[in-house]
């Protein structure tokens, strides 16, 4: 299947299928956590039989091939850029490294919270789609709404809103912190399936990052199984969700 990019599903930041979606969450207060996001490549492993990114249980030689991957996949996006970003992809770009930046902080504060493997490693390459955004941000000359903002703090208050209601939701317990999870990487991945660009350098760059989601979402669907819990999709169809864990 084709894969269409995403340019202009998000208003301010927040993506217009996220906030039907957490409506019934209620607020939460946010988290204070301090990390650094760093260039690089997403790295590949496997979590209880999902594919899971720098997943407890990866081979090294997978590991280092998929970051590999994500990395050459960065450089190649940034070789084709050529200065001129039309609005919608600009603002595609702006509202994608809060998302990336979004996930990332929940998914650390959830891991530090409940010592999951699935969160910690995902936390990890969410860093890095971020890294990966944030330059191609840069490299337009755009700024990047991320820039000076702790984990748990985003300039937009709607988005700040929605990540207190997602890590209220996430710190009531493992299963409801894992059904955030999927929640996220479903919305990412609709996101991104949503809307279409012609710049070949935003396509090469969003087309890693919904594969990325799809092993994510994967991943959180297998550690809700070893709950005993059985994940239904929430912004997905059914038959999408099946075609991406297998279901």
């Amino acid at each position: 299947m084709d894969k269409k990019i995403r340019a202009a599903a998000i208003v301010g930041g927040v993506s217009l299928a996220l906030v039907p979606a957490v409506a019934a969450l209620g607020g939460g207060a946010g988290a204070t956590y301090t990390t650094t996001v760093s260039a690089g490549g997403t790295t590949t492993g496997s979590a209880g039989g999902a594919t899971t990114e720098n997943g407890p249980g990866a081979r090294n030689g997978a590991t280092d091939r998929n970051r590999h991957s994500m990395a050459v996949g960065t450089a190649a996006a940034l070789a084709l850029v050529d200065g001129d970003i039309s609005d919608a992809d600009a603002q595609a770009l702006a509202a994608m490294v809060e998302e990336e930046k979004l996930a990332h902080d929940l998914y650390l504060t959830l891991g530090d919270q409940y010592d999951l493997g699935a969160f910690q490693a995902i936390a990890v390459a969410e860093s890095r789609h971020e890294a990966s955004v944030s330059a191609l941000l840069d490299a337009y000359g755009l700024s990047d709404p991320t820039d000076g903002q702790a984990v748990g703090e985003f300039a937009d208050p709607s988005l700040q809103s929605l990540y207190d209601a997602l890590l209220a939701q996430g710190l009531t317990s493992q299963e409801q912190a894992l059904t955030v999870g999927g929640l996220v990487e479903e919305t990412d991945i609709s996101d991104l399936r949503e809307l279409a660009t012609d710049e070949a350098s935003v396509n090469l760059v969003f087309d890693h990052l919904e594969s990325a989601s799809e092993n994510h979402l994967q991943a959180f669907v297998v550690s809700l199984d070893r709950l005993g819990v059985t994940y239904d999709a929430q912004v997905l169809t059914d038959a999408q969700l099946a075609e991406i864990v297998g279901g």
